[in-house]
């Protein structure tokens, strides 16, 4: 069965930048950890990652931009800053390392980074799509309980027992439950 999503589909969303940025992280990650001749990735392979890591960090990872402004523009910084300035961070000294390895590294062999902000994105993207589809799950959860509610209530008026609407039930009734009845 299916887990039920919040209605805003924010699950949707995060589930497609997770199916995006995960198998292009894990890409990342693989050509940054082949055991390289020379110990250092050839100049192709960094500029494969720098195409690879671009989407995910500015179209998977847009979200925490935008919310990182909205912060900001509040004058505080929330866990979206971090990740934000963080990756982004990771990002710039790659892009800097693959454009000018000398201006970093005296031999030329600038280690690159887009590999970890990538990953950064990705599982944080991961544990957010776990946690909107549990408010998904917890929502759905409460509408069954909302629903299992009865519709009724038995209360004792001028000796006699009557059934009358839950909202007709007033402070001070005397309300009688039967064995096996919902409260």
């Amino acid at each position: 069965e299916a887990p039920p999503v919040p209605e805003d589909g924010e699950y949707e969303r995060l589930r497609r930048a997770v199916l995006f940025s995960v198998p292009v992280a894990a890409t990342i990650m693989w050509l940054s950890m082949v055991p390289w001749p020379g110990h250092a990735p050839p100049a192709w392979a960094g500029w494969l990652m720098l195409l690879l890591a671009t989407p995910v960090q500015f179209g998977a990872g847009w979200r925490f931009y935008t919310q990182a402004w909205a912060a900001a523009r509040h004058l505080t910084s929330n866990m979206s800053t971090l990740i934000a300035f963080g990756t982004s961070a990771a990002y710039a000294y790659s892009v800097v390392a693959l454009l000018f390895p000398r201006a970093v590294a005296p031999d030329g062999h600038a280690p690159l980074y887009f590999d970890t902000s990538a990953a950064i994105i990705a599982l944080i993207l991961v544990g957010r799509m776990l946690e909107a589809r549990a408010k998904g799950q917890a929502s759905a959860a409460i509408r069954r309980l909302l629903g299992l509610r009865p519709r009724t209530a038995r209360v004792i008026r001028d000796g006699a027992e009557v059934d009358v609407p839950i909202d007709a039930v007033q402070v001070g009734d005397l309300v009688v439950v039967r064995p096996g009845e919902k409260v």
